[in-house]
């Protein structure tokens, strides 16, 4: 995984992986401060290229950007750099986050979790984010449904980008059904100063019940304020028929 997205922090932002979490972090912010969140300290867990991080940058927050990542670290870096922005940034797998108990108003996860291996990794982040916030602070992460990521693996193979000049990259979709485990395999043609390069990469991406991930969450101290779809409507398990979910998860006072 770490090699792959060596590979894929060059094209991450080109090829359009890092565009949910950009269209999201305005909604998601909004919807949580019109429910109340006050707060200034983010943790953006797994945070890439810096999707969130540069929204989050216009306003007057304290940020921290984490990825194990360190490719696709120095791209966030760089990108914020340009234009005056000062991040804290941890090279960390969100698993073995070692960060100060009660120091954050919000952590984000956009785009990330599905890339665990199991709901006991979810535990283990889960576990760390309620040691990490404040007593009444949220943390907001999505997940691919278990529907969603069938989808995704249904959609066979097709040119995800094309600009022939430069950069061509195309996509092939899996999906394993007995292990609900979707794999994306990326064929990237770059464009270098010293020519054209081949490049080969993949996400694996998990799938977790909702129903579980919200049972996981009341057992590691969080009370689910809201569970909606990535336009905000409510998420009803059982009843929703949705391709992505969005927690909205508050640590409950001890």
């Amino acid at each position: 995984m770490a090699g792959d997205y060596a590979i894929l922090a060059q094209v991450y932002d080109d090829i359009g992986l890092s565009a949910f979490s950009k269209r999201m972090t305005p909604l998601v912010m909004d919807f949580a401060q019109h429910h109340d969140w006050l707060g200034r300290r983010v943790f953006d867990l797994g945070c890439g290229t810096g999707a969130s991080i540069e929204y989050l940058s216009q306003y007057p927050y304290t940020i921290t950007g984490i990825d194990s990542s360190p490719e696709m670290l120095a791209v966030a870096q760089k990108k914020l750099e340009n234009i005056g922005v000062n991040v804290r940034w941890l090279q960390q797998d969100i698993r073995e986050m070692a960060v100060q108990a009660g120091t954050v108003d919000m952590a984000l996860a956009l785009n990330v979790l599905n890339e665990l291996n199991s709901l006991r990794d979810l535990e283990t982040v889960f576990t760390l984010v309620q040691r990490l916030l404040e007593a009444g602070k949220l943390f907001i992460f999505d997940l691919f449904t278990v529907q969603g990521l069938a989808e995704e693996g249904s959609r066979g193979d097709y040119l995800l980008h094309d600009a022939p000049d430069r950069l061509t990259a195309m996509l092939r979709n899996q999906y394993d059904y007995e292990r609900q485990m979707y794999t994306a395999h990326y064929l990237i043609f770059h464009r270098r100063d010293e020519g054209w390069q081949r490049l080969e990469a993949r996400r694996i991406l998990r799938a977790f019940p909702v129903q579980a991930v919200a049972s996981l969450l009341q057992r590691c101290g969080f009370t689910v304020n809201h569970l909606v779809q990535p336009d905000l409507n409510p998420y009803e398990p059982g009843v929703s028929q949705a391709s992505q979910v969005i927690f909205f998860a508050e640590k409950r006072a001890a």
